[in-house]
């Protein structure tokens, strides 16, 4: 009797406990979205410091970094007995940059001369065939295998 009485009174403090109304209950609602976005801004705004304090550290990290080797740089230039022999220039070339949809330059063919060219024989279906070529003839297939894999492939805008 005593769980059945203790029931009922918690049933009824709970609901004695629930709002009283629609515009209580909106009003609870707009308090939690603004704590929400007020928290969020704050863990945001603490989080940007952060990652700018860090920035300005690395950078003048950097700096002193660059200060350091900039001398070293210098003492070893003034001490060598020739300033002339320093490592020859390299040449750097660009690869070309293909324009958007449109390829600069096609695949070229291994060049075929007259004199390697192979007899053409017609065989019939089921016969086995075996391919006798030169050595010349495989190493131009190669060469025109490498320049194959050489290709960008670009695909054009579909409209």
């Amino acid at each position: 009797m005593k769980t059945i009485l203790s029931f009922f009174a918690t049933i009824f403090f709970s609901l004695s406990a629930l709002p009283q109304s629609s515009a209580e209950l909106t009003c609870r609602a707009q308090a939690k979205e603004i704590a929400l976005q007020t928290y969020s801004s704050c863990i945001t705004e603490a989080r940007n410091s952060q990652v700018d304090e860090i920035r300005k550290n690395y950078q003048k990290e950097l700096a002193d970094l660059k200060a350091k080797y900039d001398q070293e740089l210098k003492k070893m230039g003034s001490v060598g007995p020739k300033k002339a022999q320093t490592a020859p220039a390299v040449k750097v070339q660009k690869a070309p940059v293909a324009a958007k949809g449109i390829a600069k330059q096609l695949p070229g063919k291994a060049p075929v001369a007259s004199d390697d060219a192979m007899p053409v024989q017609t065989v019939s279906e089921g016969t086995k065939v075996v391919a006798v070529g030169t050595e010349e003839s495989s190493d131009a297939l190669e060469k025109e295998a490498a320049d194959a894999d050489q290709v960008e492939i670009i695909e054009m805008p579909v409209e």
